[in-house]
């Protein structure tokens, strides 16, 4: 076998194209050290604020200023940029009992929206701002109810929410906000005093109508009373003509009678004999009077001499 033998020129030229390119690769890697390293001191020292935010630059915890939005520089690992919105926000006060001023426990439900106005004051002086801005809330909103009846907790609404809203300004500054709206979303007082309220228009209506009926009743009675009354004079009118009409056929037949004296006794006798029909079976008069039977409808007549 023959071997091969290599020039010592080829062995520099293989030699000097690996330097190179290790080189090359020496400086590729420094580099994207280097864009990796000043991407990431520049996304630590570059940032933005948003419109519905303020940002509190803080160096060596020490409070600097107030960023604006848009960008801003900061120096990194060394200061502090904490982010606070100040758009408006919602709070809820959901059915929480709150007694009134006549000692009904009255369940009440709040809506309120605000701002932040003081991001330093909202974010750095007070703890747990949101907690505490609901907290405040709540209670001014039991503490307008104490005042308070039930009758205005259910029906002035309006003037509750003004009076809450005034009391929630008192602490605007101290929290670094501005309370926006404030509406009372329900409040009624609790189920068994709900039923009560319900029995009790009932009974009411119950003795509403029974006095209704009542009174229907009285003027029916008076309208009955009233007729009554009316067929009772007019009862007694037409007694009374003909009272007066045999009166009057009395004081005719008197007259009659007082013209004819005969005819006159013989009239009184036929009426006593009538009187005493029932308790007598004969009547006697003198030799020549008839003996009248009043056993009979007709009766029989006859002449006699002597008594019987």
């Amino acid at each position: 076998m023959e071997a091969t033998v290599q020039a010592p020129g080829s062995k520099a030229r293989r030699s000097g194209t690996l330097d190179v390119l290790f080189k090359l690769a020496v400086v590729i890697i420094a580099a994207f050290i280097v864009c990796v390293a000043v991407l990431l001191v520049g996304r630590a020292a570059i940032y933005k604020i948003h419109p519905y935010e303020r940002g509190l630059h803080l160096r060596g915890g020490k409070f600097i200023a107030v960023d604006q939005p848009g960008w801003h520089v900061q120096i990194p690992f060394w200061d502090t940029v904490i982010l606070v919105r100040v758009n408006e926000r919602l709070g809820y006060v959901d059915q929480i009992p709150a007694m009134t001023s006549d000692d009904v426990t009255m369940v009440v439900s709040l809506q309120y929206t605000y701002v932040v106005i003081d991001p330093r004051r909202f974010a750095l002086e007070v703890d747990d701002p949101e907690r505490i801005v609901f907290e405040f809330v709540q209670g001014k909103l039991r503490d307008v109810v104490n005042t308070k009846d039930m009758t205005e907790v259910m029906h002035d609404r309006a003037g509750m929410n003004q009076e809450i809203m005034d009391a929630l300004k008192t602490k605007e500054e101290q929290y670094g906000v501005r309370f926006i709206t404030v509406q009372i979303q329900s409040a009624s007082p609790p189920a068994e005093v709900v039923q009560a309220i319900k029995d009790r228009m009932v009974a009411v209506q119950r003795q509403e109508q029974a006095q209704a009926e009542a009174e229907q009743a009285k003027i029916v009675a008076d309208a009955e009373y009233y007729a009554a009354q009316k067929r009772a004079d007019a009862e007694a009118y037409q007694i009374t003509k003909i009272a007066e009409a045999q009166q009057m056929s009395i004081q005719m037949l008197l007259a009659e009678l007082a013209r004819h004296p005969n005819i006159a006794a013989e009239y009184l006798e036929y009426l006593t004999a009538q009187e005493l029909k029932a308790n007598s079976k004969w009547i006697i008069s003198g030799q020549s009077t008839p003996i009248v039977d009043l056993r009979s409808e007709t009766g029989e007549t006859m002449e006699t001499g002597g008594e019987q």
